[in-house]
């Protein structure tokens, strides 16, 4: 039986800002709870600290003291130079909801020319544990621009008149994994990872990963980490870390069928380990590699966009062409005479 999840509060009932979230830090061994999750809500606490960074403390030392559980909040704001940094940490409360407060800074704007609305979202989150009275918190920025007529889509907020020049985009055109990899909460959220990481999960890390073959070929995915410029883009074989009472087995046809929608059969583990020790400025850990031979069943669904930039069966001789993380393409090398034994005696 799986040890149940710790719980972490995000402490917000806003929807969007908590799917934004929960879906940056989804692969993590946790259950995330909004207020919304709550049997009883705490009223709302006074933000009345002049820093953004003050506000996301109070707020996360106040909701972890209320529920008792680890709870994750932030603050932040756009800051508008032309404007000295206004609305800056009132810019959630200028308004009586986001499309007022749109309102209220475009009028503030009309008269300023477009070359002079140079504007930052900056935000702080704040990690706080009740039971070792543990604070952590983490600062992003994202500079841009603000535009004068809105661009609805999927964001909330601001997002609408913030304007990214390098993407030619504002944050409510993002597809929620694009705002993530470049947002001013993605940046924040990328240090909150690597504190969770470090802290919860384990420093030695077993990763069952498939060999999957369809018609003598094997999958290789392209992974999606674009924080980890070491890894991000780079090729490797599907798989995850163990959960706890999961068979090594049971990890490998789950973590592939998540990451990539296909349904395997393992065939066979071949008897080969390999270890990769990395460090980093944010943790340290060691990473077992358990190789599975699998075999290709049926597509269920696509990739998980959020791991996994795409995926490709390709020749076995061709592996080496690829550039993959760290030391995998020599482990590929050593153990492609093992693969290809399997591969012919099991046809597949």
């Amino acid at each position: 039986m799986n040890e149940e999840k710790k719980k972490i509060l995000i402490a917000t009932t806003n929807e969007g800002k908590f799917r934004e979230i929960k879906k940056f830090l989804h692969d993590l061994n946790f259950d995330f709870l909004s207020l919304k999750d709550l049997k009883n809500i705490p009223e709302e606490p006074e933000e009345n600290e002049p820093t953004i960074e003050g506000n996301a403390i109070l707020k996360a030392k106040y909701y972890a003291e209320e529920t008792g559980l680890i709870s994750l909040a932030d603050d932040g704001g756009i800051f508008v130079d032309a404007l000295d940094g206004w609305p800056g940490v009132i810019s959630a409360r200028i308004g009586k909801d986001a499309d007022d407060r749109r309102k209220i800074l475009l009028e503030k704007v009309k008269d300023i020319s477009e070359e002079n609305l140079g504007a930052s979202f900056k935000i702080v989150s704040t990690l706080y544990n009740p039971n070792k009275q543990e604070l952590f918190c983490a600062y992003g920025e994202r500079k841009g621009k603000i535009l004068k007529e809105e661009r609805i889509g999927n964001g909330f907020g601001y997002d609408p008149i913030f304007y990214l020049e390098d993407l030619g985009k504002t944050y409510s055109e993002l597809t929620t994994v694009e705002k993530n990899s470049t947002s001013h909460r993605g940046i924040a959220l990328n240090r909150i990872k690597y504190f969770l990481t470090d802290h919860f999960s384990s420093k030695h890390i077993v990763v069952p990963v498939g060999i999957i073959i369809k018609e003598g070929k094997i999958l290789i995915s392209k992974r999606n980490d674009p924080h980890n410029p070491r890894f991000h883009e780079k090729w490797e074989l599907p798989g995850g870390s163990m959960e706890y009472g999961e068979k090594l087995e049971e990890n490998v046809t789950r973590e592939i069928l998540e990451e990539t929608g296909c349904e395997v059969e393992v065939v066979k583990q071949l008897n080969k380990i390999q270890v990769v020790a990395s460090a980093g400025r944010d943790f340290s850990y060691q990473v077992y590699l358990i190789p599975f031979v699998c075999k290709f069943i049926s597509n269920k669904g696509g990739i998980n966009d959020t791991e996994v930039v795409e995926t490709k069966f390709v020749e076995l001789d061709e592996l080496q062409d690829y550039e993959f993380i760290e030391k995998n393409k020599q482990f590929l090398k050593e153990i492609l005479p093992d693969i290809k034994d399997v591969v012919e005696k099991n046809n597949l």
